[in-house]
């Protein structure tokens, strides 16, 4: 079995991008061979670590230490998941303006690659192993469909209208309740049709390897 790597903006994306990994590939089993290195998390108490950090200028520092190139080599994919809400701040430095969504995704993309290769060239080595998780213009915006009917796509005020549709689960910034928020997309089939609501969804799992065919080694 595959060992999918995280590095992430905080743990309640970790809870959502396993969630999306086990229905992809129909396996609940799967979460085993998913570690959490950005921010570290804690398996026993599903939260994070006490003195671990999240946030976006965290991660950007992360992608460029020693320690996330090993990881990535220590394991068949990394995945890195970043909200497109922060783009066009001075540290970022990504325009949104004018711009569709597959070519915010392409700049988002270009920006995290010139962040990893920042201190020494890695990312054309090992492209291959490293998948871009990249919401327009947040996690929430994936989700958002298991609790809305959205009649076109929706990718701003994704938190505060989930905060309001979702009615048996009370929203809050916690590993638990995302994973509770997001488990219906355990299910394959719930997954693939909410995916179709939201591009920046299908362009993730479109990324995707196929496990019945992958032979990359760790």
């Amino acid at each position: 079995m595959l060992k999918f790597g995280l590095a992430c903006e905080g743990a309640t994306d970790q809870a959502v991008i396993e969630n999306i990994l086990c229905g992809f590939y129909n396996d609940k089993n799967l979460r085993q061979e998913i570690k959490a290195f950005q921010p570290l998390f804690d398996e026993t108490q599903q939260k994070q670590l006490e003195g671990e950090f999240g946030g976006w200028e965290i991660l950007l520092k992360f992608i460029s230490t020693k320690r996330f190139r090993q990881e990535v080599i220590n394991n068949h994919y990394m995945i890195i998941q970043i909200d497109t809400d922060i783009s066009e701040h001075k540290n970022f430095g990504v325009s949104q303006n004018n711009l569709s969504i597959e070519e915010l995704i392409g700049n988002v993309k270009e920006r995290l690659i010139a962040q990893i290769d920042s201190n020494k060239p890695f990312y054309e080595l090992y492209q291959e192993k490293i998948i871009f998780a990249i919401s327009v213009h947040s996690l929430e915006c994936w989700i958002l469909p298991l609790y809305k009917d959205i009649k076109s796509e929706k990718i701003t005020g994704c938190l505060e209208t989930l905060q309001r549709e979702s009615k048996s689960i009370q929203v809050t910034k916690e590993y638990k309740n995302y994973y509770d928020l997001s488990r219906p997309l355990l299910k394959n089939k719930k997954l693939l049709q909410i995916a179709t609501k939201n591009s920046s969804l299908q362009i993730f799992i479109n990324c995707l390897p196929d496990l019945q065919t992958d032979s990359i080694d760790p």
